[in-house]
């Protein structure tokens, strides 16, 4: 929610707040200046603590990985956004292409040794394929062909047919060859095991199942009868087929052996079969290498499209050489307030490593730079200089916050903290900076007296053990990073 004089405005999401806050602070530029998210003008303003303050277009915390933008350093530099963007567009492009154009090469390297290989068995693969074609043409051209060609068409059809037949009679006679026999069953035995229980009971059984017996064997002999004859007949059936099978292989091979020219080719079959391999494994092999010389032209359409935007992109930087070294001479001038030197260097120029996936290098050293306290200078430095440059400070909020930056020597400090009054005083009211400090730091600058003015005259809030930040303790919800 904000408050525009007596307008309340509220949004719904932040990306809304964002555009709103956007199109008030644009309002000043015209039409034609490129414009960057509310959001992303923000990040340098607002650096995260946990950034650690190691690099100066690095703006986030370190555990999210997150890319380095560079588009609200241009905005406050007064370099050309779309040209920055266009690149990175190229460059982007690029990088994909390279993957895959290396994808495809280990492809064929995996198959062929080289890829001159492959172009050549692809060459010797048209050849083969045309002289099939030929041999296949040279069949055709007999007048006969035609005709010979129904017929073993209609051969194969019959073959088919039969053999399915055949399959059929075989199963149905092994499965008659496995029915039981019929199961036999000792009187003498049954009389015996009846007798045991009553005398004379196991005679009367036995009387009684010879009479069912000789029925049985009855019914047996009918079954085996029937079961026999139709055996029978399955075999002849077969004995049949069988040799209607081989006859119908004789006029096949007949037939095909009819086909034969010159010993050119004698099996059509194996002749289509082979035409056909080989027309796969060429459509293939082509298929693979027309997708790697197209994808290996646009790569070299890609590194010409950038080595030219590269070269128009480094003659702009060129032609704002007088306000690069302006906003150096800033720098040297802040480096020299609060670090007692002009022991310092700041340039803009284009990567020399095509490897690079960034092709802008802001070149910025200090004296002894790359350790923990005089990296987090350097920030500064860099910082201070965007936001008083004469040339930068038009493009920029004129807000700047370092939440625990000064965490460093107590000479840089004190030397920092009063430039930044000497600035107050000289720019009254042109710009905030807010800043956090421990409060032992502050006291002890204060009791060696090296501050020009009054601390307190700026102190717009103090936190301690007993008078916490928003009035509680609390602590920061762990963060879950993708």
């Amino acid at each position: 929610m904000f408050k525009n004089g007596d307008e309340v405005i509220t949004n719904d999401t932040i990306e809304q707040a964002s555009d709103y806050l956007g199109n008030i602070y644009f309002e000043k530029f015209s039409s034609n200046k490129r414009r960057i998210s509310f959001r992303n003008l923000l990040n340098p303003v607002l650096r995260d603590e946990r950034s650690e303050f190691k690099d100066i277009i690095q703006c986030f915390d370190t555990a999210k990985r997150t890319p380095p933008d560079y588009k609200p350093h241009l905005f406050f530099l007064d370099l050309d956004i779309d040209r920055y963007s266009e690149l990175n567009t190229i460059i982007n492009d690029l990088e994909k292409k390279n993957s895959f154009v290396s994808e495809l090469r280990n492809q064929i390297e995996r198959e062929y040794e080289k890829v001159s290989e492959a172009k050549a068995k692809l060459n010797d693969l048209d050849s083969e394929i045309s002289k099939i074609n030929a041999s296949i043409e040279q069949l055709k051209t007999n007048a006969s062909f035609n005709s010979i060609q129904d017929d073993i068409i209609q051969l194969e059809s019959q073959l088919s047919l039969v053999r399915t037949k055949q399959k059929a009679l075989k199963y149905e006679i092994k499965q008659m060859s496995c029915l039981p026999e019929p199961e036999n069953i000792s009187e003498k035995e049954m009389a015996l095991l009846f007798n045991q229980f009553k005398s004379g009971l196991g005679d009367m059984v036995e009387k009684s199942l010879f009479e069912v017996k000789e029925f049985k064997n009855r019914i047996d002999a009918f079954r085996n009868t029937i079961i026999n004859g139709k055996l029978e007949n399955l075999k002849k059936e077969l004995y049949d087929t069988n040799l209607q099978i081989q006859k119908l292989d004789d006029d096949y091979n007949r037939k095909v052996s009819l086909l034969d020219t010159n010993g050119v080719l004698k099996d059509l079959k194996t002749a289509i079969h082979i035409h056909n391999s080989k027309n796969q494994e060429r459509d293939l092999l082509r298929t693979t290498l027309e997708r790697f010389e197209s994808a290996s032209n646009e790569k070299k359409h890609l590194v010409k499209l950038k080595e030219d935007k590269l070269s128009a992109f480094d003659e702009m930087l060129t032609s704002k050489k007088e306000f690069i070294k302006q906003f150096e001479e800033t720098i040297l001038t802040i480096h020299e307030a609060t670090m007692g030197n002009r022991h310092a260097h700041f340039d803009l120029k284009i990567r020399s490593s095509t490897k690079a996936k960034e092709f802008l290098q802001f070149d910025f050293r200090i004296t002894d730079d790359g350790s923990y306290g005089t990296n987090r200078m350097r920030v500064f430095i860099y910082d201070a200089a965007l936001l008083f440059n004469e040339t930068t400070c038009s493009n920029h909020p004129c807000l700047l916050i370092h939440d625990n930056l000064f965490n460093v020597d107590n000479d840089s400090l004190e030397k920092s903290l009063n430039f930044l009054h000497k600035q107050a005083e000289n720019h009254p009211g042109e710009f905030q900076y807010i800043l956090t400090l421990n409060k032992e730091m502050v006291e002890s600058m204060e009791e060696r007296k090296l501050l020009n003015f009054n601390i307190a005259e700026y102190e717009r809030a103090r936190f301690i053990k007993d008078s916490r930040f928003l009035g509680k303790k609390y602590s920061e919800r762990k963060r879950r990073y993708r």
